[in-house]
């Protein structure tokens, strides 16, 4: 059973209707912020891989290592039990305050030694947004008050009053005033609360959340102008609607009560009946912003709902008031959750897929490629960096090898560039540069994050995450051809990792099954992105292009040099499905020019003429993946993703 089951399994006791659902939001919204957090130190210690940023690196690795202890107690509470109630939540905020101060200290400290005009800037720009994140978390509800206060706040506001009998609290330090007040308030029908001075009110207003404050202006201590002030600077005052009462009439007296937030102004002496009126005014005014409140903190818990989702702890129990609801809201929260069972439908039969692509590998002895422990390697040292374990293959764009990297103390993966890739120096240099900073912005589970660019004995080089698995060529070649739902787990993870770069107007050009790395829990991982091109390019750079890619994955616009688009990865993605369930490739052709012949000629063979068990709406998706025309594949990622998340699992 999993963490988020046993939490719904368990029972429950000593908690108030609607507490468990608020306090439960409240945790998952933490949550969503601290591995948001935790993922911008990450990206940032990333970035501060050269010598120079040594220094640095000490700041931001502190940052890291604080913000995975948050993410720890978000899962392991203080005293191991769960958080389902208010002080539960309060006793997980406060045992999260001193660690995230550490993130915010730390990230503070590395910003103060980075440059402003430093030429890396995705230093700069993830350094402030890892603190950025930081300051947020430590401004969130709860922790400037009590968790019990943030959470009865939250449902305050989505309780709004009507604008009938009130709880007024009347501040005067006159007490003939105040009680002359009090009974013509009483008459209207309202209940009174009464202070002698500023500080009382101030106390009274946090203590009983009055409805509306009355207040004088001139008090001795604390007077009327800097109660207004105080209510208006704290969260759990400032929507309470304030009547100034006063004998100052002056036109400055009334801008600056009202500039300092007071909803009305009323001079001594008065009528009654203009004070009624103002009151109903005030407090119909005051219903109006409350039920505007409380729809904003209903979208606010689809909201949560949301990053719930993409954290994997959505609870359908979250949204069961909204669900029940016959106005819109209502029917957004139904269509959000009728979405949210497909997506963890999906997700499950993805589960199952990968995990039978992981029974594949170990049934075929494909032996994954590991890394060695501890730094011991060979003699040879690349850049005074990079220790040479052994090499990990080679290809027509270079060598591979797998190396200690002694500055970050881990293993990554080291591809030395032929030499020819850059001939057209400087531009093909830049080139480089440019698609490396294109495949940084990809960031998915399904992508091999891609890291540095250097040069050593005149030979330049990229660095990449290591992956411990195989190829998906390396299974073929094994097993001959895949098994359907093996196929599917690979179909359906690059499709994912093609949408995330889509998105970007980031084109792969070389998907083909040697790029395609499976580690050993069976998931997928998209590498070379750093000879990714972007779909907007200049014409400039696109003539300065050089062709890249393998013949046998290219589609006809590739290989006759036309513009090139997410549908060209697409056709790819088809070809490496066929070849999984087949053990063959579309086209039997040994050269550039006999494949495109061959495709302008004919259409693609049908995946089921040689392997007649592929379902035929599998088939249909395959077929239509390898259509000569971009316009006749599917428009993206996400439209084949989909159609794949239809193909129903077999026996």
């Amino acid at each position: 059973m999993s963490e988020l089951d046993a939490t719904i399994a368990a029972p429950v006791f000593n908690v108030e209707p609607g507490e468990l659902e608020r306090v439960t939001l409240a945790r998952h919204q933490l949550s969503a912020g601290v591995h948001r957090l935790a993922g911008d130190c990450e990206r940032l210690l990333a970035d501060l891989h050269r010598p120079a940023h040594h220094a640095w690196r000490e700041h931001a690795g502190r940052a890291l290592v604080q913000a995975r202890y948050l993410a720890t107690l978000l899962v392991r509470p203080p005293g191991g039990g769960q958080v389902t109630d208010a002080r539960a939540l309060e006793e997980l905020q406060s045992a999260l305050r001193a660690p995230l101060k550490e993130v915010a200290d730390a990230l503070t400290r590395l910003l103060t030694m980075i440059p402003t005009d430093l030429e890396e800037e995705l230093v700069l720009q993830d350094a402030r947004a890892a603190r950025e994140g930081a300051a947020a978390l430590l401004a969130a509800g709860g922790f400037r008050a009590g968790a019990t206060q943030a959470v009865n706040a939250a449902d305050a506001a989505a309780e709004p009053k009507v604008a009938g009998a009130a709880r007024v609290l009347v501040v005067d330090d006159d007490e003939l005033l105040r009680e002359q007040l009090a009974m013509v308030l009483e008459r209207l029908g309202h209940s009174v609360i009464m202070a002698e001075n500023g500080r009382a009110g101030l106390e009274a207003a946090e203590r009983d959340a009055p409805d509306l404050v009355i207040t004088d202006l001139n008090m001795p201590g604390m007077d009327g102008f800097e109660l207004l002030e105080r209510l208006k600077a704290d969260t759990r005052t400032q929507h309470i609607p304030v009547i100034v009462v006063s004998g100052e009439g002056d036109a400055a007296s009334v801008v600056r009560c009202l500039e300092r937030g007071a909803e009305d102004h009323l001079t001594k002496p008065y009528e009654s009946v203009v004070l009624a009126a103002r009151i109903r005014t005030s407090l119909e005014r005051k219903r109006l912003r409350d039920l505007e409140l409380a729809y904003l903190h209903r979208v606010a818990r689809l909201t949560a709902a949301a990053e719930a989702v993409e954290a994997q702890t959505y609870d359908p129990k979250l949204l069961a008031d909204l669900l029940a609801r016959q106005d819109q809201l209502g029917q957004l929260a139904r269509v959000f959750d009728r979405m949210v069972r497909g997506i963890r439908s999906r997700e499950e039969r993805l589960r199952a897929r990968v995990r039978g692509l992981r029974r594949e590998m170990e049934q075929s002895g494909v032996t994954a490629e590991g890394a060695a422990s501890g730094p011991a390697a060979t003699d040879q040292v690349i850049a005074g960096r990079y220790q040479v374990r052994r090499e990990l293959g080679a290809g027509g764009m270079g060598a591979v090898y797998l190396v200690y990297d002694r500055e970050l103390g881990e293993d990554v993966a080291l591809k030395m560039l032929h030499p020819s890739l850059l001939a057209e120096e400087p531009v093909g240099l830049e080139r480089l540069r440019t698609e490396m900073k294109l495949a940084r912005k990809i960031s998915h589970t399904n992508v091999v994050r891609s890291h540095d660019i250097g040069e050593w004995k005149g030979t330049h080089y990229i660095t990449m995450e290591f992956i411990r698995g195989v190829t998906v060529a390396d299974l073929i070649k094994k097993r001959g051809r895949l098994t359907i739902e093996s196929t599917l787990a690979i179909g359906t993870q690059l499709a994912d990792a093609l949408a995330v770069a889509h998105d970007q107007d980031i084109v792969h050009r070389d998907i083909k099954p040697t790029n395609l790395m499976i580690d050993e829990s069976g998931m997928l991982k998209v590498a070379d992105f750093g000879l990714a091109r972007t779909v907007r390019r200049t014409e400039a750079l696109t003539q300065a292009g050089f062709v890249v890619g393998t013949v046998n994955y290219m589609p006809p616009e590739q290989l006759m040099g036309g513009d090139l688009d997410a549908r060209t990865d697409l056709y790819a993605v088809g070809v490496v499905l066929f070849e999984c369930l087949t053990g063959r490739l579309p086209y039997q052709a040994t050269s550039p020019v006999a494949i495109l012949n061959a495709m302008l000629a004919q259409k693609a063979p049908d995946v089921s003429t040689f392997a007649n068990d592929v379902p035929p709406v599998l088939s249909t998706v395959i077929s239509r993946l390898l259509e000569r025309e971009p316009e006749n594949r599917y428009a993206s990622a996400r439209e084949l993703a989909e159609a794949l998340a239809q193909v129903p699992p077999t026996a």
